[in-house]
């Protein structure tokens, strides 16, 4: 039987020191501007806003806000910025490469905003290990949707699934309801009963290997 490995991207294969305030803070250090709280207010709804029309990249739409909210910035030589220091944050826990090295037919579904996501696998070095990767601007529509499960699943065929992902909502549920076995990466208790196995750090996936093949 063929086994299909899909796993999340972001808090699932690679994590964030700083993550979100603190990346932030750095990319306006970077430029030489204070973070005013007024932009760090905006900034993840405007994120998301701009995302949802899937018409420009949504770390421009945030900068935009921000600059509309008080920061001396060019929205777009900031969103370059950012999306740079977002890179410098992203790591890759120990043993998830060689996870990933060991398993045949792996997906990669993300929510996130697909130029910045290959970029980080190919920076990271974890791209030469995926057969495939979809996000949500390459179906125009985010999990828990069909669209974008249905997309990596066309493009990594195989008999089962095990899906690997760090939100409930987003990822356990879903891939579940579609009959998949599933791996939950955090503490929530709301995966309890749901997940068929769970880890409470990125870094123990590779200790997983053996309970996700069949």
């Amino acid at each position: 039987m063929t086994v299909g490995y899909l796993f999340d991207l972001d808090k699932t294969l690679v994590t964030y020191e700083p993550e979100v305030p603190g990346i932030f803070r750095n990319a306006c250090a970077e430029v030489g501007v204070e973070p005013t709280p007024e932009a760090v207010d905006t900034l993840a709804p405007s994120y998301v806003e701009t995302f949802l029309e899937f018409e420009e990249s949504p770390y421009v739409g945030a900068a935009r806000a921000a600059r509309d909210a008080g920061m001396d910035i060019d929205p777009e030589s900031f969103a370059d910025t950012y999306v740079d220091a977002e890179i410098e944050a992203t790591h890759v826990p120990e043993g998830v490469g060689n996870l990933l090295a060991s398993l045949e037919h792996v997906g990669v579904v993300t929510n996130g905003y697909g130029p910045v996501q290959r970029r980080k696998l190919a920076e990271k070095g974890l791209d030469a290990h995926i057969d495939a990767l979809v996000c949500a601007d390459d179906v125009e529509a985010f999990k828990p949707d069909d669209a974008p499960f249905d997309a990596i699943t066309d493009a990594v065929p195989a008999d089962d699934y095990v899906m690997v992902g760090d939100n409930v909502n987003y990822d356990i549920r879903p891939a579940a309801e579609r009959g998949y076995r599933t791996v939950f990466v955090g503490d929530a208790a709301d995966a309890e009963g749901l997940a068929d196995h769970r880890v409470s750090d990125p870094s123990d996936l590779a200790q997983m290997s053996t309970m996700m093949r069949p």
